[in-house]
């Protein structure tokens, strides 16, 4: 372990102390993880994985932030929301300054992002960036985990990730707000809508600006950092949206809707200690998304439906790259300025019907083309497309009245169109090899409610994802990176075992155990040396891990006054083919928290986070140390639905980091107001 960073972590705080503070806090927080029951904000034509009302009808395989959950523990992007939840960790991509999030070990790219069931990742690499992705116009974040549904489509191999916007649902209602965080850090979001019976209109705005942060003062300084606020930590985001929605009949539903996003930003300089780590002095002066999007749902009888997704999603984006950290010089070659134009369209139809007594089948058929196009200072434009399709059918049998079985199973394609490269010596543009991928994906989860309130389940799936355009295209003229356009699809077998349950009617649990036999993942391989005598490498399906974890979770309203809760993730990844670390992952996550209402207008929370060490690379040379991590604000409602609050984050200005060499904020302070009518 790399002792140097241990500076930011628990100084002696022992993982058993902190579960014997889980057990205080009644072992407890399933009210972040509880579906969201009756909230009639939520876009329920977004959704997937529809569960019903009540605990025995809910999916175990989802999991919910409600809206109310990111304003109360103020989680402004999608990655600070997922991470309240049991078996999400956070991460930071730290050369890039892209937040992260790995669900049960498996990043984005193995575990989707949707919105309103629609996929939004970048087509060149499936990374989307999560810092950008904004919590104020969502009604809620759903997380499937393992047997996720097979209606998302393809590459769900470790889960899915959707995000749900709102649906007004009376005559007219919102909710805005505004706050300063220390640092120069500003945000403000507004929410309006109207809903007219026969049609709704819905739209909202969020802007955040991050001049800076603030370093601990524990942190020491380094040779591309002295301290104090952190160097090139700037973030700056802009979101719109607006949809239209008509309501013919009670049943069916139609809805337009159009996102619009600007960010730009800076990446902070490595701060650490590896001496072969590379300084990178890189801004993204835009980082922009557009999304046109349609869902509907037709009633067929009342026994029959038919949903419809259709989108268009644009994305651009501009990295600058510098040689000296007062970013007055521009790189050249491979470090010149660079952009992306890239966009995707599709569209998916799902229907289903109830006509077979005790079964509810479905049948979904997705469409996606993903278009690459990058060029630099130096090199022309070039294109890369992936065509992919899918269909799923996917049937829920009601056995008995407490026993139930979810069958499942899909046949995703991927062609690869057309994936450009340039040749800088002999200045030509040439098509690398393209080669068509499938794969098929059965699954099957049972459950058995035991109790009006408790319910025991098992599943196991087959899960694959195709590799993306720059896994299967990277390459450089002088061959230490070659590419590989046949790589196959990475598979997975995950197994599940689980039960949850309501104790003496008051204190919620859920626990669970999984294991994820993951074959032909794909690794970055040695296969000799250059002209130079240099490595030379090639992306290969030569992976296999075994991965075991179990997650728990608990919530307990102990009175009107105190409510408190807990939950807490074990992964291990055993590596069966080299001795290649699995990185930014740790072994252990631990979230407790506390809310006390000593008078019905005032509420006092706090909260705090521990993660035992990670690997930051894959030799092990880099290590983020353990951390312990405490919030905590207080809330005033000074009248009707308006609220203003103040806390401190990192109230021990702990300096601590996701990645290694790239610390996070120390102790900062913040101000806020909201209000909702």
């Amino acid at each position: 372990m790399n002792n140097s960073y241990r500076r930011g972590g628990m100084k002696g705080v022992t993982y058993g102390a902190l579960t014997a503070l889980c057990a205080v806090s009644l072992v407890a927080t399933a009210a972040l993880a509880e579906e969201n029951k009756e909230n009639s904000t939520v876009f329920s034509l977004g959704k997937i994985e529809v569960t019903g009302k009540s605990d025995k009808d809910s999916s175990p395989a989802v999991t919910t932030v409600s809206g109310e959950d990111m304003l109360t523990f103020d989680r402004k992007t999608v990655a600070e929301a997922a991470n309240l939840l049991p078996g999400v960790t956070i991460s930071k991509v730290g050369p890039r300054n892209e937040s992260m999030i790995y669900v049960r070990g498996f990043d984005l790219r193995r575990t989707p992002l949707f919105l309103d069931g629609i996929p939004i990742y970048i087509p060149y690499d499936g990374y989307p960036d999560l810092g950008r992705f904004m919590t104020y116009d969502l009604s809620e974040l759903d997380l499937s985990k393992g047997s996720a549904s097979v209606l998302y489509g393809p590459n769900t191999m470790g889960g899915a990730i959707n995000m749900v916007s709102k649906r007004p649902a009376k005559l007219f209602e919102g909710n805005a707000g505004a706050g300063y965080t220390s640092g120069d850090a500003y945000h403000a979001f507004a929410n309006l809508g109207t809903n007219q019976k026969s049609w709704y209109l819905q739209g909202g705005g969020s802007w955040v600006d991050l001049h800076s942060f603030q370093l601990s003062d524990d942190f020491k300084p380094t040779s591309a950092e002295n301290g104090g606020r952190r160097e090139n930590s700037y973030q700056r985001d802009g979101k719109g949206t607006i949809k239209l929605g008509l309501t013919p009949n009670i049943s069916d539903e139609y809805a337009l809707s159009y996102i619009y996003q600007h960010g730009e930003k800076g990446t902070p300089p490595y701060a650490g200690t590896n001496p072969s780590t590379s300084l990178r002095y890189w801004r993204w002066p835009y980082w922009d998304k557009q999304s046109v999007y349609l869902n509907t749902h037709t009633t067929i009888t009342d026994k029959g439906y038919v949903k419809s997704r259709i989108y268009y999603d644009i994305f651009r984006n501009s990295l600058n790259q510098f040689t000296n950290a007062a970013y007055s010089v521009q790189g050249a070659g491979n470090s010149a300025p660079s952009w992306y134009d890239d966009y995707s369209l599709g569209g998916s139809l799902e229907a289903g019907t109830t006509l077979i007594p005790y079964n509810s089948l479905k049948l979904a058929f997705h469409f996606k083309d993903d278009v690459h196009r990058e060029t630099t200072a130096v090199i022309p434009k070039l294109r890369s497309e992936d065509r992919i399709y899918s269909v799923s059918v996917e049937d829920s049998i009601e056995l008995t009245k407490k026993l139930s079985v979810v069958i499942g199973i899909s046949y995703d394609t991927l062609t690869a169109v057309k994936a450009e490269k340039y040749n800088s010596t002999t200045k030509q543009i040439f098509d690398l090899a393209t080669g068509d991928k499938d794969s098929v994906n059965p699954q099957a989860s049972l459950v058995y409610a035991y109790s009006d309130s408790g319910k025991l389940h098992a599943s196991i799936g087959a899960k694959s994802r195709f590799a993306s355009i720059k896994e299967r295209t990277t390459w450089s003229v002088d061959l230490t990176n070659v590419e590989n356009p046949y790589l196959k699809p990475e598979r997975t077998v995950n197994y599940e075992l689980g039960v949850q349950d309501t104790l003496a009617g008051l204190v919620k649990v859920k626990s669970g155990f999984f294991v994820n036999a993951i074959s032909d993942y794909i690794q970055s391989n040695i296969i000799g040396k250059n002209s130079s005598n240099k490595n030379k490498t090639q992306n290969q399906n030569i992976g296999r891990i075994n991965r075991y974890g179990y997650e728990f979770e608990a919530f307990a309203p102990l009175s009107e006054m105190v409510e408190t809760g807990c939950n807490y993730t074990f992964i291990y990844n055993d590596n069966l083919s080299n001795s290649m670390k699995l990185t930014d992952v740790p072994k252990h996550k631990l979230f407790v928290y506390g809310k006390l209402t000593p008078l019905k207008p005032l509420s006092i929370l706090a909260s705090a986070e521990y993660d035992s060490r990670r690997y930051s690379n894959s030799d092990g040379s880099s290590v983020a140390g353990e951390f312990l991590v405490v919030t905590s604000k207080v809330s005033y409602e000074a009248m009707r639905d308006l609220t203003f609050e103040a806390g401190v984050n990192n109230l021990l200005d702990r300096n601590y980091a996701l990645t290694e060499g790239y610390p996070e904020a120390g102790r900062n302070y913040f101000f806020q107001a909201r209000y909702r009518f």
